[in-house]
């Protein structure tokens, strides 16, 4: 079956390998960290994407899964797994749809399913935390997943082969059993909005395709909201307690053919109290300009759309995963970041004040990564070969960068 899917996010490993060999060299002028000490931390996951420590040194994983058999389908091998600090053996692992599409048929499949994960809050291990959904709101550890795509548009995309019960959708996740309950059907909400604004991108609306989310505390009210990022729909939107999606903001496409892809795929906060989201811009890097293309946009948390964001920093290159450490820099995993050999990928970092200083490190030992997060304590943690066809290659693996960086 033919797949018309022309915004999916992620290439094959092969693909991945055939671009490294080919792509030009990054941008000169960049600052340059000197290479970190990175060790494996939890290896054998398959397609990792999003990870996160909630407040008491908890790690979350989502993996998105593997493929099956066929060019196009669902298999349940999608996961979250919660490992204890210290551990590296899941006290808890909790299962979810895998979609997997053929876009190209010499390649692997891609496969789509568990993204973006975030938690907040401490008492994280502690059993009275299994009345932490109905606490929606308090302090307390509440942990959030979306998964990607939309019912509506995966139906539509495999001319009704596929009907998923969980594409598109936030779950909250218990902390101590890892119990997932829906909150918002967030892909086919998106689906229809951009049914409704097609204008803005006539070639490639309805499209949706949740990838990234964040729930925080509130810089002012200090209130518990939750973020997402639709790479689909290129929508910055915020999930209300009934599950209705608020449009925060729409990120700025690249206004001339082929550069319609903006593609916002995460969501930090920054010490300021404003939203960063950083974007993929998954054609522009590989195919016309080969890296530096992607940027960081400054998003009011409290705006509403048609409201612009700011752009805040550029020269990225597809951007997977963003977050804030405890020192106020900034920081992204680079999927497709070229290196010199060896296969693609690498994280940068930005300091708060300074968002035109772009320190790479880790190129050539980070290939793919995914995810990133600062673990407890003050190491990096990152997610690799998050996009890789092979079962087990997976792993997240701890970053630690020399004090004199």
């Amino acid at each position: 079956m033919k797949v018309n899917r022309p915004r999916i996010l992620i290439a094959g490993l092969a693909a991945a390998s055939m671009l490294a060999a080919t792509l030009a060299a990054a941008p000169p002028g960049l600052a340059k960290a000197s290479q970190p000490n990175i060790t494996t931390w939890v290896s054998g996951l398959n397609a990792p994407r999003g990870i996160t420590f909630d407040g008491n040194g908890n790690l979350y994983v989502s993996e998105s899964g593997k493929a099956g058999p066929g060019p196009v389908g669902l298999t349940h091998t999608g996961k979250v797994s919660k490992y204890p600090w210290g551990s590296r053996t899941a006290s808890w692992s909790t299962s979810f749809e895998s979609l997997y599409a053929t876009e190209d048929p010499t390649q692997p499949p891609d496969v789509l399913g568990p993204e973006g994960i975030s938690a907040l809050g401490n008492s994280c291990s502690s059993k009275d935390n299994e009345r932490a959904d109905s606490r929606a709101g308090r302090s307390g550890c509440q942990i959030r997943l979306i998964t990607s795509e939309s019912h509506d548009g995966v139906f539509a995309m495999t001319k009704g082969a596929v009907s998923t019960k969980q594409a598109g959708h936030l779950y909250s996740l218990n902390p101590r059993t890892g119990k997932a309950k829906n909150l918002s059907n967030v892909g086919d909400q998106q689906y229809d909005w951009t049914g409704d604004h097609k204008a803005l991108f006539p070639s490639d609306f309805p499209d949706s395709n949740p990838y990234g989310v964040l729930i925080i505390k509130d810089h002012w009210t200090h209130k518990v909201r939750t973020f997402v990022a639709d790479a689909g729909a290129n929508t910055i939107l915020e999930i209300m307690g009934n599950g209705t999606a608020r449009v925060v903001s729409y990120i700025p496409n690249e206004t001339a053919a082929p550069f319609r892809d903006s593609t916002p795929t995460c969501i930090a906060q920054g010490p300021d109290g404003m939203l960063y989201v950083a974007t993929l811009n998954f054609v522009a890097n590989l195919f016309v300009y080969h890296s530096g293309k992607s940027n960081v946009w400054r998003v009011n948390p409290n705006a509403n759309y048609p409201t612009r964001p700011k752009l805040w920093a550029s020269g990225l290159t597809t951007a997977t995963a963003c977050t804030f450490d405890r020192s106020g820099n900034f920081w992204a995993a680079e999927m497709f970041q070229p290196n010199a050999s060896g296969p693609p990928g690498d994280v940068v970092r930005i300091p708060f004040k300074h968002p035109k200083t772009l320190n790479r490190m880790g190129g050539g030992m980070l290939p793919l990564p995914g995810g990133i997060a600062q673990g407890p304590d003050g190491s990096m943690y990152v997610s690799i070969n998050s996009s890789s066809p092979d079962p087990g290659s997976g792993a997240v693996v701890k970053l630690r960068v020399h004090s004199d960086d």
